[in-house]
């Protein structure tokens, strides 16, 4: 439910602004908790004694809900004492607000443990959108939620609204046993340790841990009975969405997972894709429906069957396990009854059949393309159009000694100090160039294309030989207005297998013009795009073997994150930050340059004047936690 809101002055950003603009303000506060036997009520799954970070003790986390020109006012207070945080709004451009996009070493510092920290902003993008934390790996252990934002003036949006009776959220989670920090530790472990396979499923919060359900006292539930909660059932934990007869939901199904894409279906009934990542779509039936992680679709349903209880689930795509998730369409005064996983379950596509995908892929049309203020991109001159072929490979770091992922063969590393700072110092102190002709200290300029381009469909290892022989925060200079198209190119894995990856990319929309299979051939594959009507989003997937090319125009001068979302991945290197004409932009806010500043060399106790050495996110969290201990820092 909103929480109550103040009318403001109206605030013009890009002439967006109505009058009737309000402040919708946050109060949060991020705790690790843990459920127990004592008590279970925290437990999503069934399974106890996991260390979670909750807001508000709640899984998922509470929504944030304002319309286009609202100031969204969050504060959170972090009350762990050992993790730092950042808390990014997934699917909010911030376009015009550079420093609030809430992603750690990028616009940011990560506020200490127990800060205070504000978010204050106004929201420009309507849709479907979910925030979560943006260091390390912390929003798989419950630091995620929902982002709702309407837009009472647009056109599309207010006939949609006539479709429909109600809404409801289904978000999506793959839940681990071993909280994040755990499994972090493992990828930066030497021998390396991978994440491997979620132990459940959460649909809203709910799921069960399978062998909490055996009933075999020799078996493996007997073994783990000291984690697994008295009160477990699928009516106690299995999460349902009432509806009624005869009415139309739409359903804003959020993909937060952390490894895996998944496919979406209710037994019974089919779904009408109406919205993706904010772009209102023609209208597209499906029986079912792929959403890889960090996407987000809105789907209608009518609720046209006989009374009953009706199981929604996800099977895995693009790997060969995982758990299933389950939700509950529950009809309002339909006869009760016990759940049951023998009750009829709908059919899914195999994990590994691409012909589901491509043909969703197919069918996501922008309903009303001209009304976006970048449309003109798609009839943009060829020949004016900068491209970039980003493949993404993995590597042997050479210093490291670790399996790592490399973007042209530069594995992304997380900043000191972050990128947007640095950036606008440099052009402020650059007297002799001109951005993009300004040097950032200890920085890697991605190429545009890979050094040693090869079949991408021949292991990787066998054709390129030496990887990241660069070291350093890797980014790609982007001037203002500049046409920008990117080309995802999939590679082997050390394995010999494709995985599946889903790229997000702050501070700007993109459309998704075209897609295929093999490796990307600069004079072919464009005769293929679609330039009429492509999907507008912000997070896209590339499938096993496959490329994938969006594109978008640098309108929001920033420093902006461009990675994949499955956190794994991400921490191991698959990513770089787009730096737009830093120039252009405002000075930093304080918050932006708080990181922490410590030091103990002997030199400074000589010299009896403290030393300083930034730290990054993840370094000197006992220190972060001596030294800010009740700060409280605001970005706006």
């Amino acid at each position: 439910m909103r929480f109550a809101a103040v009318v403001i002055a109206s605030i013009s950003i890009a002439g967006q602004i109505a009058a009737s603009a309000k402040t919708v303000e946050y109060n949060w506060t991020l705790k690790p908790r843990r459920a127990s036997a004592k008590d279970p009520s925290l437990s999503p799954d069934c399974n106890l004694n996991r260390l979670m970070l909750l807001v508000n003790d709640q899984l998922p986390g509470p929504s944030i809900e304002a319309d286009v020109g609202d100031t969204v006012k969050v504060n959170i207070n972090n009350e762990s004492p050992t993790e730092s945080i950042a808390l990014h709004f997934h699917g909010l451009h911030m376009k015009g607000q550079p420093y609030k996009d809430g992603s750690a070493t990028v616009t940011q510092c990560a506020s200490g443990p127990l800060q205070k920290q504000t978010y204050e902003f106004i929201v420009l993008d309507q849709g479907t959108h979910y925030w979560h934390g943006h260091t390390s790996m912390e929003r798989t252990d419950g630091f995620q939620g929902p982002i709702i934002i309407s837009d009472p003036d647009n056109d599309d949006e207010k006939q949609l609204r006539t479709k429909y009776d109600d809404d409801a959220v289904v978000f999506l989670q793959d839940w681990y046993h071993l909280d994040g920090q755990t499994r972090r530790t493992g990828l930066d472990t030497n021998p390396f340790i991978w994440i491997g396979n979620a132990q459940t499923f959460l649909i809203n919060g709910g799921g069960v841990y399978a062998p909490c359900l055996e009933d075999d006292t020799d078996g493996l539930a007997a073994q783990l009975s000291a984690q697994c909660a008295d009160n477990c059932s699928l009516d106690n934990y299995i999460k349902s969405i009432e509806v009624e007869a005869g009415k139309t939901y739409r359903l804003r199904i959020i993909s937060g997972t952390e490894l895996i894409g998944v496919n979406f279906a209710i037994h019974g009934h089919n779904m009408t894709v109406v919205e993706v990542e904010g772009a209102i779509i023609q209208p597209y039936e499906v029986e079912n429906l792929d959403i890889m992680p960090a996407q987000r679709y809105s789907v209608l349903i009518t609720a046209n069957q006989e009374p009953g209880n009706y199981w929604a689930t996800t099977s895995v795509r693009y790997r060969n396990t995982a758990p299933t998730g389950y939700l509950n369409i529950k009809y309002k005064d339909a006869p009760a009854a016990n759940l049951t996983l023998d009750a009829a379950v709908p059919n899914h596509p195999a994990w590994d059949v691409t012909e589901p995908t491509i043909e969703l892929e197919d069918n996501l049309l922008t309903k009303n393309p001209n009304s976006y203020d970048d449309y003109d991109i798609l009839s943009t001159d060829p020949d004016s159009i900068r491209r970039i072929i980003a493949v993404g490979t993995q590597n042997m770091d050479n210093v490291l000694d670790l399996p790592r992922f490399a973007m042209n063969n530069v594995t992304m590393r997380m900043s000191k100090v972050p990128l947007i700072t640095q950036a606008y110092d440099a052009v402020a102190s650059d007297s002799e160039n001109t951005w993009p002709g300004t040097i950032l200290p200890g920085t890697v300029v991605v190429p545009d294309k890979p050094p040693n381009a090869w079949n991408y469909t021949e292991p990787v290892q066998d054709s390129v030989g030496v990887y990241n022989g660069d070291r350093g925060f890797s980014y790609i200079p982007l001037t203002e207005n500049e046409v920008v198209e990117v080309v995802l190119q999939n590679a082997l894995a050390f394995n010999g297998g494709a995985e599946m990856h889903s790229w997000h990319l702050h501070g700007n929309p993109f459309y998704v013009v075209g897609y295929g299979f093999g490796t990307f051939d600069e004079e072919t594959d464009p005769k293929s795009y679609n330039l009429v009507n492509p999907v507008r989003r912000d997070t896209v997937s590339l499938l096993p073997l496959g490329w994938t090319a969006i594109r978008f125009k640098a309108n929001n001068p920033g420093a902006w994150a461009f990675h994949c979302t499955q956190p794994a991945h991400a921490v191991m290197g698959m990513g770089f930050t787009f730096i737009t004409s830093p120039d252009l932009i405002e000075s930093p806010p304080a918050a932006a340059r708080s990181c922490v500043e410590n030091s103990l060399s002997p030199q400074a106790a000589d010299d009896d004047e403290p030393s300083s050495s930034t730290m990054s996110t993840f370094e000197g969290v006992v220190a972060a936690a001596s030294v800010l201990v009740g700060c409280s820092i605001l970005l706006q």
